[in-house]
């Protein structure tokens, strides 16, 4: 079949263009894996860490610097902030950049 001189190496342009959509799409896929994975193990570890922390206030320790070590022991993560609002504890854990926050108290 004869080729048109017009269209030589349009094959390769498409082929191009397509491979480099695809390493585009797998970039974003990857991109937002990791930001989900960093929103669970921020919502993870700030409730591990306030429920350590409001056993601690109930045995009558101090709470915030139990809820910091229980963030650094779990994701590597950044105790934000930590408050006392009557017998509950309330945190705020980052991860990369996903924020979350847990309360946790005596029932």
């Amino acid at each position: 079949m004869p080729v048109n001189p017009g269209e030589r190496g349009s094959t390769t342009l498409i082929a191009a263009s397509v491979a480099a959509a695809l390493v585009a799409l797998t970039l974003i896929v990857f991109d937002v894996t990791g930001d989900v994975l960093d929103r669970h193990r921020a919502q993870v570890s700030a409730d591990l860490a306030a429920v350590a922390a409001a056993t601690a206030l109930w045995f009558g320790d101090d709470a915030c610097p139990v809820a910091s070590r229980t963030v650094a022991r779990n994701v590597g993560g950044e105790l934000r902030n930590c408050r006392i609002a009557g017998a509950d504890v309330i945190v705020d854990v980052a991860v990369g950049d996903a924020i979350a926050r847990a309360r946790a108290g005596p029932l």
